[in-house]
């Protein structure tokens, strides 16, 4: 990989224009903010991984050297209690004995809150250009600013080839209250996924824009029913465009601790462009909560979205999230992913059903307030149906974490 070609292509182009709206965004609101947050994060380690691009039993590759992952949240908060907040983040691998694996990843993630009387707005921005082992073997971790239930589809878990990802999403929410106990929800999210080459069968382009409306029932002070319709269409450069809709109903309950649950089912109906139709089933449950020294977050969601493979898809998926603080300065961590993709039309087969899993656990010293270590060790398996073999890896990070003081934490 030439990575001094990185600042050439399409996609570092595109990047550099989401930045330059978001910082357009943020000037008046810096200007006029009442509270405004610097916080910045600064990760280095050391990483091994005895099979980097989980290949087949006697293709593995080893690897070992320096990882760097660098963020800065600019955060604004205005006295009527809305929010913005734009962090650019950069993580940078070095493998000294497989130099055409280093990677230089970059990342940005924009929110926008607006509170009134009635009608609440968020807004979710995202963009990444990042190496296709990142993108296509997603780790463990959960990030804090995950949401319940939202399930995600995309990758193929196909990263034999040399490939880099650039994805762009906006994802806007809004929430107008009827009465103190009806509300409607409405909500969007356009995606567009591009690779430096594409790959039949692995990694091809889409692009793809769904649409959600819902009614929210409060049925207790902590308790809440919602039914939702929701549509989307999909660009995918293999199998063409498609359409398609669904209904789904959902249980949740939040109370003043911040402990969230929810069970949701539904069904959605997914149109071909070359005809033909099938209907899929929706459903997923969770918890996020925090009960003394402990942090849990955990759902199974099954989805109907488009992969870089150019088939839509059913994904089932597994995200487990646990944190345990056994002194004040001493936690233990623990995580798990998991997800089985198939073609949604199973009578077209044209993808290969695929089951992939990865796990870490390990413990974090925070011996000062801004200083950390953390070592971790993690195990990933993936299989495809009808494949020779199951192909693993076995990895581990020792790294210290720089986290000056930070109202957020």
């Amino acid at each position: 990989m030439e990575k001094s070609a990185v600042s050439a292509r399409p996609g570092v182009k595109k990047f550099t224009a989401f930045g330059a709206a978001a910082g357009a965004i943020a000037l008046p609101l810096a200007v006029g903010a009442a509270d405004w947050e610097l916080n910045p994060s600064v990760e280095a380690g050391y990483l091994f991984d005895d099979n980097y691009r989980l290949a087949m039993p006697g293709n593995e590759v080893e690897v070992q050297g320096p990882l760097v992952d660098a963020q800065l949240e600019m955060r604004a908060r205005t006295p009527s209690g809305g929010e913005f907040s734009f962090t650019p983040r950069v993580h940078a691998t070095y493998f000294p004995d497989a130099t055409d694996l280093d990677a230089v990843d970059y990342y940005g993630d924009l929110y926008w809150l607006h509170q009134g009387q009635r009608l609440r707005t968020e807004v979710r921005g995202e963009a990444a250009q990042q190496d296709v082992v990142s993108s296509e073997q997603p780790d463990a971790q959960v990030p804090g600013d995950a949401s319940l239930g939202e399930g995600d589809t995309g990758g193929s878990g196909v990263v034999l080839i040399d490939n880099r990802r650039t994805r762009f999403a906006v994802r806007p929410d809004f929430s107008y209250e009827l009465s103190p106990r009806r509300a409607l929800e409405f909500g969007a999210n356009v995606v567009d996924v591009s690779y430096e080459n594409e790959v039949p069968g692995a990694q091809v382009d889409y692009r793809y824009g769904d649409v959600t409306a819902g009614l929210v029932m409060q049925v207790s002070p902590t308790s809440s029913f919602t039914t939702r319709v929701r549509g989307a269409q999909y660009e995918l450069d293999f199998q063409g465009d498609s359409t398609s809709y669904g209904v789904e109903l959902e249980w949740g309950t939040r109370n003043a601790a911040e402990t969230q649950t929810f069970v949701r089912g539904g069904a959605q109906r997914v149109d071909f462009e070359a005809g033909g139709s099938v209907t899929a089933w929706l459903a997923g449950g969770g918890v996020s909560m925090v009960r003394g020294r402990n942090q849990l977050f955990a759902d199974l969601v099954r989805s109907v979205g488009p992969s870089s493979s150019g088939i839509v898809i059913t994904r089932d998926q597994l995200r487990f999230r646990w944190t345990r603080d056994l002194t004040p300065r001493l936690s233990f961590l623990a995580g798990v992913r998991g997800t089985h993709d198939e073609d949604v039309n199973q009578d077209q087969q044209a993808l290969r059903p695929r089951s992939y899993a990865t796990g870490d656990i390990g413990l974090q010293w925070r011996w000062q307030e801004e200083f950390a270590l953390r070592v971790t060790a993690d195990y990933t398996w993936q299989k495809f149906q009808a494949a020779p073999s199951d192909a693993t890896s076995s990895g581990a990070l020792v790294s210290i974490l720089y986290q000056p003081l930070q109202r957020r934490r």
